[in-house]
């Protein structure tokens, strides 16, 4: 009986060791992530097949095969399916999405808003970038930053800009026109219920009921964002022809009829493709003796920089401040010099800009003006007399 076991376990190791040895082995070509809310997992890539699986958004998959424009993948559960290689992230890619995201967690909120239509989410700004994520129609979103990127145009359209006949003013316009503006912004990417999360009766502002979500963030085109007003902003800046980029509530005033908030509101005329982020800041006032808001500041011919920051003063006075380039004196914010901070403060019902030192700058009135005139002009008829 020893003897028989002394021949059994050593043939037992080494079957066990051979078909270690030859045991079939998983070839992986590649690793990657769902960058789709759901997709189906197929049997095959012909036309009859079945569905496998659903995966979604942040899935984590090993590629086993390429055939055209399809992968081959086995999920962390060990299933194995085809899906549409173009809704595949590579590893690279989502990690840049991570970082995006990180990015954005440290940006305080400029605007808030909602798609107007499906919309891309790129990793820079630029329509040829690649892509994160696709929005649905009508998802919040929240602004964080701002860009402007050239638009794609074919080589004819290039070739045809470029004609002898265009002076260079037309150019100018013509290149002009083939920019667009591009909005930083993070959301939710949303996945169906899970089992631990079904869906339930509540309503949500942001998915469906009972939906997961996963934080992130990227660009998308500025346009395609319908911004969420409050009733005071898009009544101010509809009536001064502005459209505003930023906005924030600076405090709230009591009133007989309940707290009401005062806007700082940053905005822009013209077109969006403009390489400022905005040319001019209102502040808006509540009047509780008229029981309206008022507008208690105006500045123009600005190039603002986001973001724009809010805080207090030394005496709970809220404050804002954001980085301007200087325009020059006609007001053109197309050719900008030196680059400075702007802090503003709201001090009761006045806004005042704060110097470097913390002092108030105080506005020059028409009359200081119109005296520092007549005595610059006076020393020149003496040094005329003098000739």
């Amino acid at each position: 009986m020893k003897r028989k076991l002394l021949i059994a376990i050593p043939l037992l190791c080494a079957v066990a060791v051979a078909a270690w040895i030859y045991r079939p082995k998983h070839e992986v070509l590649g690793e990657g992530y769902i960058g789709e809310r759901t997709i189906t997992l197929w049997s095959g890539v012909a036309q009859v097949r079945e569905p496998l699986d659903a995966l979604h958004y942040g899935d984590h998959v090993e590629i086993v095969a390429r055939h055209n424009d399809n992968v081959k993948v086995r999920t962390t559960s060990g299933e194995v399916g085809w899906i549409d290689a173009r809704s595949l992230m590579e590893t690279a890619l989502w990690q840049r999405s991570a970082k995006l995201m990180g990015e954005a967690q440290e940006l305080p909120v400029q605007a808030r808003g909602r798609t107007k239509v499906a919309t891309n989410l790129r990793v820079l700004p630029g329509r040829t970038q690649p892509r994160l994520y696709q929005f649905g129609r009508g998802i919040p979103v929240e602004i964080v930053g701002r860009a402007v990127a050239d638009i794609p145009i074919a080589s004819e359209e290039k070739e045809s800009a470029g004609d002898a006949g265009d002076s260079k003013k037309e150019q100018s316009k013509k290149e002009d026109s083939k920019k667009e503006e591009w909005l930083f912004v993070r959301g939710l990417a949303t996945l169906p219920p899970s089992e631990a999360n079904p869906r339930t009766p509540d309503t949500s502002t942001t998915t469906q009921p009972g939906d997961r979500t996963s934080p992130i963030a990227g660009w998308i085109i500025g346009r395609f964002v319908e911004m969420d007003l409050p009733d005071t902003v898009k009544t101010g800046t509809s009536s001064a022809n502005v459209r505003p980029v930023a906005w924030f509530e600076l405090n709230k005033v009591s009133d007989i009829s309940g707290a009401k908030p005062q806007y700082l509101v940053a905005g822009t005329r013209g077109p969006d493709s403009q390489p400022c982020d905005f040319t001019n800041i209102r502040v808006y006032n509540w009047n509780p003796k008229k029981s309206r808001y008022e507008t208690a500041y105006i500045e123009n011919n600005l190039c603002g920089q986001m973001p724009i920051r809010i805080g207090t003063g030394p005496k709970g006075e809220p404050e804002f401040r954001f980085r301007s380039k200087d325009a020059n004196p006609s007001g053109d914010t197309s050719q900008t010099g030196s680059d400075d901070e702007r802090v503003y403060r709201l001090i009761q019902t006045v806004v005042r800009r704060i110097r470097e030192d913390g002092s108030i700058a105080l506005p020059k009135t028409k009359s200081k003006v119109a005296g520092k005139a007549n005595n610059s002009a006076k020393p020149k008829k003496k040094s005329r007399a003098a000739q």
